[in-house]
């Protein structure tokens, strides 16, 4: 992924500043993300508040950069923290939070928890200095077990009402998704995936 690079000393001490870049494919899921949050708050009716989802993005962001800052002496722009924040957003709810409640923080500390721990997961189980894990998927799982469906629940995208906004809500995922697969070079392993799910679920 290409990111523009600076440096920068604070008390004597050189900092690699890494600023954010279009062509990071990051960027490019954050996009597709962010419309379907968009869309969910205006026309799908998400149980998902905007200060649910501010505070998972500003949960991972800080933990990214406090991170980077003190290992990788880097001050970076939190992309993958911001990233795993939104994502867990779109997927995580918290019974009794309803749509239109926009600034609603009910079970904020458990959507603190399932990022922090998101986080933790990416930073602590490597191997060969990779993660194992997608950190969000994991601590959506880890929460959806140990805490059960009196705190947490999943959205689920086959719930939409049908209509056009249900065909615009899987043409930014198709669309999207294809895209990125494509700038990844993993087009073929997504397009195996699909015709697979298609085929168990018809």
């Amino acid at each position: 992924m290409s990111a523009k690079r600076r440096a920068v000393r604070i008390f004597g001490r050189e900092y690699t500043v890494i600023l954010p870049s279009l062509r990071d494919p990051r960027m490019h899921v954050a996009a597709v993300l962010v419309t379907l949050q968009v869309l969910g708050q205006t026309v799908l009716g998400f149980r998902l508040s905007v200060a649910q989802i501010l505070i998972c993005m500003a949960t991972g962001a800080l933990i990214e950069f406090v991170v980077t800052f003190f290992k990788d002496s880097a001050i970076m722009w939190p992309a993958s923290g911001l990233l795993t924040g939104n994502s867990t957003a779109f997927i995580l709810r918290t019974p009794g939070t309803l749509h239109g409640q926009w600034w609603s923080t009910h079970g904020i500390w458990i959507f603190v928890g399932v990022v922090a721990i998101s986080m933790a997961s990416k930073y602590l189980i490597r191997w060969r200095g990779r993660h194992i894990f997608n950190p969000s998927n994991l601590g959506l799982v880890v929460a959806f077990v140990a805490l059960g469906p009196k705190f947490t629940e999943p959205q689920d995208l086959w719930w939409i009402p049908p209509g056009p906004w249900l065909i615009v809500t899987y043409a930014v995922l198709v669309v999207g998704g294809l895209l990125i697969a494509w700038e990844l070079r993993l087009l073929g392993l997504e397009l195996a995936f699909m015709a697979g799910f298609a085929a168990f679920t018809a």
